[in-house]
């Protein structure tokens, strides 16, 4: 049967490569390949150092900050869950292999080998990255250790996945058969808390004298009894990336081939454990039904809706594509996550910043505005639950009596919302966790004008970057990925890199002139509001951008109404 996996994987690959390589007669598959495999040439050969940093090679802190790096790979898994997807299955795959005389532990063990392909390409990628010149060991030794790192990594946010899934959908049953994966989760959890608390005056030591002094303190900190505990199987996991010799090389490969064998272990029974919860459940469901005398009450197929969600009978036709676009990403499990996630962020940034230390708050605050001014160039290309999704059903929007720029306005509304609310809870937590900073430059007063100026000004900046991302899915659709997941290789890298450039100029010639009326609002108002003025600055830019996305509305819905699909290359 390994043998039939090995040929079938063989085959796919070969068949993939092929493939790719007859798109090459297209331009832009052309030109998007061009510019991948150009930035992958900077980033891994051209940004190389010509000799070993000193400073890194050999450097105590290298090994703990990998170990720390893991670990957050780790509880991503944890939290999230997204490696389950790995078991999904082609329609080809479905129909020849679940007939075939193949077993569940089988299906599962073929998937985990075409898996190999990504993480064998990644593999390839890091190799380079982490050459030679940087680290001083060998390149075939490196390229084994990443291949083991990532595959070890791969297993446990698989299995983590499994864990998930099973507490999920058959709640007590499914605790009883993971409380021991449960357990060690918790433990680790608790384990590191207790040593970040510990660790934080030497580490806010570190961080005020420099990054150097930083990464040293952190070593220190990880050298304690309990973080050297937790971090042993993390540590034997990057431990051979950091070895210099031939012989460190070999002893560090033992314990992390180790790892990887567990994982595996631990992944194909983490499976069989989810299918014997199932049974378990399904055969409760079955001795209720026989006890009662008759069929057993289904569980709600949903659950209630908040009354913000709730779609009333009666309303404007275009507010329902509204709803359903918010729906389908507000019922969905990470949803629910990134809001407990925000909230216990908001939460503990707040009491941090309080911290006579202050390094843990700073540090969350500063990362949490970086990643909503991010937002504003890369969230239009992760938020899509907008026409990008329903673009492949054009002749069903087509059917309802709605006009063109009706369901575009509100196609493009519902991504907008979600995207504006992700901004402003990341500036909330920064707000928060700089709130007991009284040495910062920026004062509260100050802070408190940014995080005002943002709420009014984020939901037009973004609606209107949304209209333009929307616009280029009705205009160039075989441009832009339609539809639900997300395209891979070095082609849809460079594709990215081409949409963003596009947009962010797009954009920027879409706010211009806002921007200059907003510009000479605050100048005129400066002189008897002080920093406040930027709060009328935000609503003269809100009103500009509205007008702009106004005028783009009308063309847009023009160009939808005049859409062909099949003219235009949109086929479901």
């Amino acid at each position: 049967m390994i043998r039939a996996f090995l040929y079938l994987a063989r085959r796919s690959a070969h068949n993939r490569a092929a493939r790719q390589l007859r798109r090459l007669r297209s331009p832009r598959y052309l030109v998007a390949l061009a510019l991948g495999l150009g930035y992958l040439w900077v980033v891994a050969v051209e940004q190389r150092p010509r000799t070993a940093p000193a400073s890194v090679a050999g450097a105590r802190w290298l090994e703990p900050l990998g170990a720390l790096g893991v670990l957050t790979a780790v509880l991503w898994g944890w939290v999230f869950g997204v490696e389950r997807r790995v078991l999904a299955y082609t329609p080809a795959e479905v129909t020849f292999l679940f007939s075939g005389p193949v077993s569940r532990r089988g299906l599962v063990q073929y998937k985990l080998l075409r898996n190999q392909l990504l993480i064998l390409f990644n593999t390839l990628l890091w190799t380079l990255i982490l050459s030679r010149e940087r680290f001083g060991s060998s390149q075939w030794f490196r390229a084994i250790s990443i291949w083991v790192l990532l595959t070890t990594i791969s297993f446990h946010r698989l299995g983590a996945s499994f864990v998930r899934t099973s507490l999920l959908e058959h709640g007590r049953i499914g605790l009883r058969h993971r409380m021991l994966s449960l357990v060690l989760f918790a433990g680790v959890a608790l384990g590191m808390l207790w040593s970040i608390r510990e660790a934080l005056p030497g580490l806010a030591i570190g961080w005020a004298s420099g990054p150097a002094a930083f990464l040293d303190a952190l070593a220190v900190a990880a050298a304690e009894p309990v973080p050297r505990i937790l971090l042993a199987p993390f540590r034997a996991m990057v431990r051979p990336l950091a070895s210099a010799s031939v012989d460190e090389w070999l002893r560090a490969m033992i314990p992390a081939l180790t790892l990887v064998l567990l994982h595996y272990i631990w992944v194909v029974r983490a499976d069989t454990a989810f299918e014997e919860a199932a049974a378990e459940a399904s055969f409760q469901r079955a001795g209720q039904r026989s006890e009662s005398g008759g069929s057993v009450p289904a569980r709600p197929a949903h659950r209630r809706l908040p009354r913000l969600l709730r779609l009333a009978p009666a309303g404007r036709p275009a507010g329902a594509i509204l709803w359903k676009n918010l729906l389908a990403v507000v019922r969905t499990r990470r949803a629910r996550t990134t809001v407990v996630g925000f909230a216990v962020a908001a939460v503990a940034a707040g009491l941090l910043s309080f911290d006579p230390n202050g390094t843990f708050s700073d540090i969350a605050g500063w990362l949490a505005a970086m990643w909503a001014a991010m937002l504003l160039l890369l969230g239009p290309q992760w938020v899509r639950n907008d026409l990008r999704s329903d673009l492949l059903k054009l002749d069903l929007l087509r059917s309802y009596p709605l006009r063109g720029r009706e369901v575009v306005a509100a196609e493009a509304a519902a991504s907008t919302l979600v995207l504006t609310a992700l901004q402003l809870g990341m500036l909330l937590i920064a707000y928060l966790a700089f709130l007991g900073n009284q040495g910062m430059e920026l004062s509260l007063e100050g802070r408190t004008i940014v995080l005002v100026a943002a709420g009014i000004c984020l939901p037009g900046v973004n609606y209107m970057g949304m209209l333009i991302q929307n616009g280029a899915a009705l205009l160039f659709p075989a441009w832009v990925h339609l539809g639900a997941g997300r395209p891979g290789g070095v082609e849809a890298l460079g594709q990215n890199m081409l949409m963003i450039v596009a947009y962010a100029a797009t954009l920027g010639l879409a706010l211009a002139m806002p921007g200059v009326l907003a510009a000479g609002t605050f100048v005129a108002s400066r002189g008897a509001l002080g920093g406040w003025a930027a709060v009328p600055a935000a609503v003269t830019l809100l009103v500009g951008v509205v007008g702009v996305a106004a005028v783009a509305l009308r063309w847009l819905g023009r160009v939808f109404e005049q859409t062909d699909a099949a003219g235009a290359g949109i086929v479901a």
